[in-house]
């Protein structure tokens, strides 16, 4: 099959020298393209790069005949419509060419999308990995966007979404797919059962956005009210809050800030560490609608992993420890897993290797994927 992604991504080596693209996003629309491109799709992709590019990364962003790259230069209007424009016609060319087409989240670059594949009779597929609804916003001008994107939703033939309250927001009729991301192989393929040999501390890590919305915030206070000597917090990632975790950091010896980390750096931190905790924060209404897609990487080490209760927690009971949000300081309780623990957690996550999630998002046969 051939098929046209359109996305928000840049090779991963470009992705760790950029401030503002998120690592975690762009790892998943790489993996989508890479585990198609395994299961013998061609895959064409246009990347619409709307965050700021220094000069000499961008010159290393090149089209070729299945990679487009379409850059806004600038937040100025004129280079905004410039670059949508841009982005219209190249997406048109292409539409016309390949059988199916997938969406990465509702981006404005892309809200034509759906009539498009519609007018050509393509199959369209929504992947929505985080959407906020108008409830999550204070300004008209935000709300009003939400609503827009909520109507563009449901314009989609079929939506796979990362959060179960997504299919409230389908109009009938339109097909859900329920799927919390994936796992590639290779990472699967990194980790094995060690258990702890020293008496050093007990090593927690947190990775990914550094946000109120992920919960660091709450995740600091709790490692300052617990006293214990024995522990150890590495967190690593990039986001607006940043500086509070290097504050953090500097009063308190247990805490280690790494930064944001190459690929191969942030598998050997997770190789490293004892317990992975997600202490997303479930009081915000932007939460009920997206997955904290870390939760598929933490189980995929096979250690133990401590989370507050997601939207859809339940799937996981067997394989987190979950707190309640008023529990935080429970966050950090444990020493680490079993090899009982490591082959339950290796074993449950094998349903979410990207290709099997792939061939459900394409209707094809797959026996071991997960439902």
């Amino acid at each position: 099959m051939k098929i046209l992604f359109c996305g928000i991504m840049v090779p991963e080596e470009i992705e760790y020298r950029v401030k503002d693209i998120s690592a975690a996003g762009n790892r998943f629309q790489n993996n989508v393209i890479k585990n198609l491109e395994m299961l013998g799709h061609e895959v064409i992709t246009v990347s619409y790069v709307a965050v700021p590019i220094p000069e000499g990364i961008r010159k290393t962003l090149q089209d070729t005949e299945s990679r487009r790259y379409i850059i806004r230069k600038s937040a100025e209007w004129k280079e905004t419509c410039r670059a949508v424009i841009n982005c219209r016609r190249t997406v048109e060319n292409l539409v016309k060419t390949v059988d199916s087409v997938i969406c990465y989240n509702i981006f404005y670059s892309y809200y034509f999308l759906p009539w498009m594949a519609r007018r050509h009779l393509k199959k369209n597929i929504l992947i929505l990995a985080d959407y906020s609804g108008p409830e999550s916003f204070k300004s008209l001008g935000r709300k009003v966007y939400a609503r827009l994107q909520a109507k563009i939703l449901q314009k989609y033939d079929t939506v796979m979404g990362l959060s179960a309250n997504t299919e409230k927001r389908l109009k009938k009729g339109q097909q859900f797919i329920l799927m919390e991301g994936g796992i590639d192989q290779e990472f699967y393929d990194c980790f094995a059962f060690r258990g702890k040999e020293t008496d050093g501390p007990i090593i927690f890590m947190y990775s990914g956005l550094l946000s109120r919305v992920t919960g660091v915030d709450l995740l600091l206070k709790a490692m300052e009210a617990n006293r214990k000597k024995n522990i150890r917090l590495v967190i690593t990632g990039k986001g607006n809050l940043e500086q509070l975790v290097r504050d953090a950091a500097q009063r308190d010896g247990r805490i280690d800030y790494k930064g944001h980390l190459a690929y191969k750096s942030y598998i050997e931190e997770l190789q490293n560490a004892d317990i992975l905790v997600n202490p997303r924060n479930m009081g915000l209404p932007e939460n009920q609608n997206n997955f904290p897609s870390k939760i598929l990487d933490y189980l995929a080490t096979g250690k133990s992993v401590i989370s507050t209760k997601f939207v859809g927690w339940e799937k996981f009971e067997e394989n987190i420890k979950f707190i309640e949000m008023e529990e935080m300081e429970k966050i950090f309780f444990g020493t680490g897993n079993t090899e009982e623990e490591f082959l339950r957690n290796r074993k449950f996550i094998k349903g979410y290797l990207w290709q099997n999630q792939l061939r459900r998002l394409l209707g094809e046969n797959c026996e071991n994927c997960n439902s």
